[in-house]
């Protein structure tokens, strides 16, 4: 048989195989199968409802009232919040608070309207910051390329997960007068009411803090995450072939335990608010937090009630210990200072940590007033750290008569004050009465002179008088005494001056290591910003790393398909699983596609040909029948 023939031959069988399959899609005809509105339809939206009404019954559990004071219909709306829609911008406008606050220049421009400048202020960064998601958002369109899916450009999706957590959060750093009205609902923190009755939360313990934990485990899986992959990446190219699918997974568990211990050590940075890192912008100042004075004291209730019972509290006073449980006080003390003198350290009569007078004069006359006083340590930790006390100066002085010849005699008064220690060194001193407050000193013994004169006017007349007073007062350690202490002073604040309880349980008290050490007051806040960051790129990488799973098998070869039918219209076999109204689309729940059977399927790539996204059906059904056989 010569060439022409075979030729003519392999003709005539494509034109007779032509031909059939333009008869027989002449006479197929698709019949489109529909459902009943009842019970399928039925059945359906049933359930979408149930699912929904269990979500709202599920957060109406995890999220109950907030502890708070009851509705006041005459007082203000205390919390107001725009729609959800918009709580992103409203938290850009808060977070706006911490940041730097500064006046930007205009120029000729403000010469002209008569304002040389104008302060960017937290409207100014909130408004600058709703403009960054709100272009990014609108930039899409205007990008060049064919529609994605994220499996074939995980990059662009992983930054689409990144921007929409990134929105999430700030969203919740909106509403964080709520979360922390919400955190505070729980069975170990109380607080008195507006009645003056103790209140305390409802909720499990546990709950808030699951909740409060997210932000920094996220934090764990993108170290666990960035080890794995920068481990891998030196293994591979310095091992090659041998580093084998065993290595990995042995790498896997290895970065896995790193990155939970490094995550477990470093939680309390997180929890504590970043008190090192200045709350991520929430600590304006350290200097204002050393200021801070709050002290737990013992509080009479207004009634006792069950949760008084409930705390195991006697009587109707709630001990002072029991705050330090459910508030933070002197965050920047190791130990707390009783800067109320709950404890009777000061005594002014006997010089001992304080020290004050008061005189009056007139005319040419003076005041002054010269001592010493001495700073105790019969009560200081046995830490050797702990080696000064605040001391606070003050002084004041007046003249009975407000005017005098057209001026006010405040300022024809004149004062200095000045505090020396045993070795003669000046530690405080002022004049004009402006006072030190927070000076660190150290236990001795301390001379003081105070002296008041009057100048101008004043000083020739003899009618007025000048009252001048000073005072002042080293603040020793805040004493408790002891959980095991009897007589119902476990816990309670120690009264020095009571030969009484001092007597009864003299022995089973001591200074307060504050549990509130470097704890940011503002952590909520602080870990809130941290979390519009960090998490959203451990989402982000978490998505890119599923797509980047996904990509590799058939199921993102098969869920590619969109339904277009050319490869039903092109297949010779003509036998789909489907029932002939479906294509190669691939079921990932079934982990199926709806093709051709099989051994049905001739591998013919007519399929791959008339595929508009070349998925490769051939090919896949090869690697089923191999992992058959």
């Amino acid at each position: 048989m010569g060439l022409m023939e075979n030729f003519g031959r392999v003709a005539s069988a494509y034109m007779d195989e032509k031909e059939k399959l333009q008869s027989v899609g002449e006479t197929r005809v698709r019949t489109m199968e529909g459902h009943g509105f009842w019970p399928h339809e039925v059945l359906r939206d049933t359930i979408i409802f149930g699912f929904m009404v269990a979500v709202l019954l599920f957060y109406s559990w995890l999220i109950p009232p907030p502890l708070h004071s009851a509705a006041d219909p005459f007082a203000q709306a205390g919390f107001v919040f725009p729609d959800w829609y918009v709580l992103f911008s409203y938290g850009y406008l808060r977070w706006g608070e911490y940041l730097p606050q500064f006046d930007v220049p205009l120029g000729p421009v403000g010469d002209l309207f008569g304002q040389p400048s104008f302060p960017w202020n937290a409207a100014w960064w909130g408004a600058f910051l709703t403009g960054i998601p709100v272009g990014i958002l609108a930039l899409p369109p205007f990008l060049g390329g064919r529609e994605k899916r994220p499996v074939e450009d995980p990059w662009f999706a992983s930054a689409g997960v990144v921007y929409l957590a990134h929105i999430w959060f700030i969203s919740v750093f909106s509403i964080n007068i709520f979360l922390e009205l919400y955190g505070k609902n729980r069975s170990d923190y109380c607080k008195l009411d507006s009645h003056g009755d103790l209140l305390c939360g409802t909720r499990d313990p546990w709950i808030a803090d699951v909740f409060n934990a997210i932000p920094w485990v996220l934090t764990g899986i993108l170290v666990w995450i960035l080890i794995y992959f920068g481990a891998r990446w030196v293994f591979v190219n310095a091992w090659g072939a041998r580093f084998t699918p065993a290595h990995g997974k042995k790498l896997i568990i290895g970065a896995f335990a790193v990155a939970t211990a490094a995550t477990m050590v470093s939680f309390p940075v997180y929890d504590n608010g970043f008190w090192d890192a200045k709350g991520l912008l929430t600590i304006d100042s350290y200097e204002e937090l050393e200021d801070m004075r709050s002290q737990p004291s013992d509080v009479h209730v207004h009634e006792a009630n069950d949760f008084m019972n409930a705390q195991g509290f006697d009587d109707d006073v709630v001990p002072a210990s029991a705050w330090l449980q459910w508030q933070i006080f002197q965050p920047a003390r190791v130990y707390l200072i009783d800067f109320a003198d709950g404890n009777g350290h000061q005594d002014a009569e006997n010089k001992q940590n304080a020290a004050s007078g008061l005189s009056t004069y007139n005319g040419d006359d003076t005041v002054w007033a010269s001592g010493s006083f001495v700073i105790t340590d019969d009560y200081w930790p046995a830490d050797s750290t702990f080696k000064t006390v605040p001391v606070d100066a003050i002084c004041s002085h007046r003249a009975s008569e407000v005017m005098l010849e057209g001026s006010g005699t405040s300022g024809m008064i004149s004062s200095t004050m000045t505090v020396t220690n045993s070795a003669g060194k000046e530690v405080i001193s002022f004049a004009e009465c402006a006072g030190a407050t927070g000076v660190e000193l150290p236990a001795g013994i301390y001379t003081y002179e105070y002296r008041v004169q009057s100048t101008g006017a004043l000083l020739a007349n003899n009618s007025v008088d000048v009252e001048a007073a000073f005072a002042i007062q080293a603040y020793q350690p805040l004493l408790l005494f002891d959980e095991g202490a009897g007589n119902g002073l476990a816990g309670h604040v120690v009264d020095l001056s009571n030969s009484l309880d001092l007597a009864l349980e003299g022995n089973s008290f001591s200074q307060v290591e504050n549990p509130s050490y470097h704890q940011n007051p503002k952590a909520l806040d602080a870990k809130l910003t941290y979390a519009m960051f960090i998490p959203c790129l451990t989402l982000g990488a978490m998505v890119f790393i599923l797509l980047r799973n996904m990509g590799r098998g058939y199921e993102f070869e098969m869920n590619k398909c969109y339904g277009c039918d050319l490869c039903d219209d092109a297949c010779p076999v003509r036998l789909f699983n489907a029932g002939d109204k479906l294509n190669i689309i691939y079921n990932t729940w079934n982990n199926e596609d709806d093709g051709v059977p099989m051994y049905s399927c001739l591998t013919c790539t007519a399929c791959t040909n008339a595929c508009p996204q070349l998925v490769d059906y051939d090919s896949y059904v090869d690697i089923r029948r191999s992992l058959i056989v």
